[in-house]
């Protein structure tokens, strides 16, 4: 991540695997991250909670020190449930988790140059709840470039979501606060800016069936090419 005066290292893990495997990768966790696993009651919650743990501890083992073992440290939850690194020997990271189905994807990004992604699947049974959240504006817009409504409205959720979690917000903020005020398409990515956000940008990546958002400053040059291709090797494979 290029800056006119700075560079920044960040770190990403794509997991795809469903609960049977991901129990193979336990050894990762801290101890207060079992003892959260093994309260979970539901399969598909201890899922989504393992594919974010192991994502992130992946991510972050690609930008700190080689020598720091994953269970030392813990991904705990702040107070609207955003991801916050805990008992880490070095500190100055950050995480960005997002999941969906037996897919889980972690960005690791030093505290300096924030980053949130999200994920979501391309759902036509979702269109008619999902449009209650966007503007006029917003809608024309995505239906100016995806013919598709659902893959419309799920570019503009997963884009409102990715920006609320460099917000900490999450879910907890009105999201015509957030709203789009342009779209453009090219070279395979979608980018987009914020009316009222205007420091941050934001790239989609629209696969068969999810879609991908990444937020970041507006002033950074960020490559994604590689995880663009990760991508579509793992929508492949779906």
């Amino acid at each position: 991540m290029v800056r006119e005066n700075s560079e920044h290292i960040a770190g990403y893990t794509i997991v795809k695997k469903e609960l049977t495997d991901l129990n193979g990768y336990l050894e990762v966790l801290h101890p207060d991250e079992i003892t959260y696993l093994n309260a979970l009651k539901f399969n598909r919650r201890k899922s989504s909670y393992l594919l974010g743990r192991i994502s992130a501890k992946s991510a972050l083992g690609k930008i700190i020190p080689t020598n720091t073992v994953m269970s030392s440290f813990k991904v705990g939850f702040g107070v609207f449930q955003f991801p916050v690194i805990e008992q880490l020997s070095c500190s100055g990271f950050q995480v960005s988790i997002t999941h969906c189905d037996a897919i889980g994807i972690s960005i690791a990004y030093p505290e300096a140059h924030p980053i949130g992604v999200d994920i979501e699947k391309i759902n036509p049974e979702k269109v008619d709840s999902m449009m209650n959240m966007f503007t006029q504006q917003e809608i024309t817009l995505a239906n100016s470039y995806l013919n598709d409504k659902a893959s419309a409205y799920t570019l503009l959720w997963t884009v409102k979501e990715s920006l609320s979690k460099i917000l900490k917000t999450g879910m907890m903020i009105d999201f015509n606060y957030l709203e789009l005020d342009s779209l453009d398409y090219k070279n395979g990515l979608y980018s987009a800016s914020f009316k009222n956000f205007r420091q941050y940008k934001s790239f989609s990546i629209v696969l068969d069936s999810y879609i991908v958002s990444i937020t970041c400053p507006k002033r950074t040059d960020i490559d994604l090419t590689n995880f663009a291709k990760h991508l579509t090797h793992l929508n492949l494979q779906s």
